[in-house]
């Protein structure tokens, strides 16, 4: 039996990178810190595209979130790379990471959860914040066929 124990992760565990599609030649690249050893959230963030070459860079001190719409980085609001249409809804995720986290929780058949040592309970953790839809068994068979279609793409 498929076994996936929550460890903590938040939507912010998986933000040290983003894979994006290049606004210029529609390709794979990639969003992320300039310097790696800096894990803040407002650190300088540097766009860049193998394929056609194309950077750019990101200093501020907001950050937009747009939670409904187009999934897109949080930086330079450019498309989600990994995303794929599924039961109705978009399948989406900021890097393999994220989604390998998604895949591990789908296939699941004992999802298991511990409350914090600090704080106790709390429905911070990505585990209680992933959607009905993700959550739901009937839908697992999709989503991780969704999920093989998305690695592809990489």
């Amino acid at each position: 039996m498929e076994r996936f124990r929550d460890k903590g992760d938040t939507i912010y565990s998986f933000q040290g990178e983003f894979l994006v599609q290049c606004p210029g030649c529609r390709s794979c690249a990639i969003v992320r810190p300039i310097d790696p050893k800096n894990p803040d959230w407002f650190a300088p963030r540097r766009f860049s595209c193998k394929a056609c070459g194309a950077s750019k860079d990101w200093v501020g001190r907001e950050i937009v979130r747009p939670w409904q719409g187009e999934p897109v980085d949080d930086y330079f609001h450019y498309p989600l790379w990994l995303q794929i249409p599924c039961c109705g809804e978009i399948l989406w995720a900021y890097n393999l990471q994220h989604l390998d986290f998604i895949e591990a929780f789908v296939e699941a058949e004992l999802r298991e959860r511990t409350p914090d040592q600090q704080y106790g309970w709390s429905n911070r953790s990505l585990f209680s914040r992933l959607p009905k839809w993700m959550q739901s068994h009937k839908n697992r068979e999709a989503i991780l066929k969704a999920i093989a279609k998305i690695r592809n793409l990489v």
